[in-house]
């Protein structure tokens, strides 16, 4: 039997798009004499659909569209949809439905999540058995007989790029599984990104014997056949993402996520604010991987805080990155802004209003030219600063995309290190200097937040280990730095609330996996 395993980059909701691409597969595969082609879950709709699932016009759409491919197809292909499904005489459910479909028909093979825990669907095709797994929904332990290939399609293969079992470092569960069950195993996942969510790509073949045959990149499409006959030879093509290094995993993963945000929402170039500093360093040498120079452009705004040095960094990152780079200071504005509400503001804007003025000034510089050219405007804050509230509502918040915004301050660095590592990309000058906003005269981090390391160490604690007040100090951390930043997290729920999505490649998203109330009276009783 010959099966391809087609990894696609859908967009949710285009179901024209999709089943075209899925249609261009389906030929492809066709022409390499395939008995069947698998495609992952969510290809014909996008995944994840969110509240479309609660659109009968969108459901009634998609299992319209999931006929034409059937119709269409020249091979019989298995496919996904959601559909309505009867649960009782009184209730439905809309859920993931599995499908054979192609050659001109249509067969259900039911919805997993409505099946009993050790009911697989088998599909009996050119004299073989083939078993699905839908989203790991089977019973451990569970026998599987007479079983010619397995495919598991992870339809929650997303949010993380080291989702997918080969780049967990999970070859051994399928090699496992394709020598217990004595069949090929096929793992077929999305690739891409939608919104804040990152799919894993790596779908995978391997043989009964346990080995690899193939590895799909983690962040491209990706067609692959193979042969289920005895002694068929396949060279693989792809090192499974367990054997990149993670810097590298990130990186792509965050090009992805930023390519497919900006060019899946109709938009074709970036505008980013180039202060001399590592984030919007980092943030642009990912926007230039992601959408071509060409299509990145950066804009200085030096203010009156602003040292000659940073300025002379953010055009040589500009040239290194050959990306164009307008200067507009603020000054003119800010003094504007500073005499029209002296008044209001007691005689004069000084301290920490004084500060924040001159961030919201820069994003309207930004917003404006943005708008001018239909450009979309990326955010270069970090996971840190969300956490402690280290930046200005409507200020350094905005944005409609932050890149980096899953990412703490250190593993920035980290990032821009394996980058440079590949191709000078950065210069050296931005990564050796201490990190500081410019907002008032000596200005640096330090002078408002614990040195980054001590900082992203108790956060990672904090955030992702779920570690308490009284449990982090047991833990050896200062009672005193836990005491701060446990409450600066808390206290700025508010604040991350307003900042633009962030594609989720590590840990714990604020959004999407630590949402905490935002009007909130309890505090942490370990904090003393």
């Amino acid at each position: 039997m010959r099966i391809a395993v087609a990894q696609v980059n859908p967009r949710v909701g285009d179901l024209s798009g999709n089943m075209s691409k899925m249609l261009d597969y389906a030929r492809q595969a066709a022409h390499a004499h395939v008995d069947l082609v698998v495609f992952g879950a969510g290809s014909l709709t996008g995944a994840h659909i969110g509240g479309l699932v609660d659109s009968h016009a969108f459901i009634e759409d998609a299992h319209d569209h999931l006929c034409a491919f059937a119709k269409e197809s020249p091979v019989p292909a298995l496919v996904s949809c959601a559909s309505v499904n009867e649960l009782d005489a009184d209730t439905l459910a809309i859920v993931p439905e599995l499908f054979l479909a192609g050659a001109g028909s249509l067969e259900s093979l039911g919805a997993p999540a409505l099946l009993e825990s050790d009911v697989v669907p088998v599909i009996e095709l050119a004299d073989s058995n083939i078993a699905v797994l839908f989203d790991g929904h089977f019973e451990s332990g569970s026998k599987l007989s007479n079983v010619d290939v397995l495919v598991e399609m992870n339809y929650d293969a997303f949010g993380d790029p080291m989702a997918a079992p080969a780049a967990r470092g999970d070859l051994r569960h399928l090699s496992a599984l394709a020598s217990e069950c004595g069949a090929h195993v096929v793992s077929a996942n999305q690739c891409g990104a939608a919104d804040a969510v990152v799919f894993a790509g790596n779908s995978t073949v391997t043989a009964p014997n346990g080995s690899l045959m193939h590895a799909a990149p983690i962040d491209e499409e990706d067609l692959f056949v193979f042969d289920t006959a005895p002694g068929a030879v396949h060279e693989v093509q792809q090192r499974p993402a367990v054997e990149l290094d993670i810097r590298e995993i990130v990186w792509r993963a965050i090009v992805v996520a930023t390519r497919d945000y900006v060019q899946k929402n109709g938009f074709s170039d970036v505008i980013i604010g180039l202060s001399g500093g590592i984030d919007s360093s980092v943030v642009a040498a990912i926007a230039v991987d992601a959408l071509g120079a060409a299509h990145v452009h950066g804009v200085a705004m030096p203010g009156p805080y602003s040292s000659d040095a940073s300025l002379a960094d953010a055009q040589e990152l500009a040239r290194m990155l050959g990306i164009d780079c307008a200067v507009a200071p603020i000054d003119e504005p800010l003094e504007a802004f500073e005499r029209v509400l002296a008044h209001s503001c007691g005689g004069s804007v000084d301290g920490l209003a004084a500060e924040n003025l001159q961030a919201r000034v820069r994003t309207v510089e930004l917003m404006t030219i943005g708008n001018s050219h239909d450009w979309l405007m990326l955010n270069c804050g970090n996971k840190s600063e969300a956490a402690m509230g280290f930046s200005t509502l409507y200020g350094d918040t905005a944005g409609a995309f932050a890149p980096i915004g899953d990412i703490y301050k250190t593993e920035v660095y980290e990032l821009a290190a394996w980058r440079n590592a590949q191709e000078p990309r950065i210069p050296q000058a931005i990564i050796d200097k201490e990190p500081s906003a410019e907002l008032y005269a000596g200005a640096r981090d330090t002078d408002r937040l614990p040195p980054y390391e001590q900082l992203d160490e108790l956060l990672e604690a904090h955030v992702e280990g779920e570690l308490g007040a009284a449990e982090a100090i047991e833990a050896g951390f200062d009672a005193h730095l836990v005491a701060c930043v446990l409450a600066a997290v808390q206290l700025n729920e508010y604040k991350r609330r307003s900042e633009p999505i962030a594609p989720h490649v590590l840990g714990t998203s604020f959004t999407k996996d630590r949402a905490w109330p935002i009007t909130n009276g309890w505090r942490d009783p370990g904090i003393v």
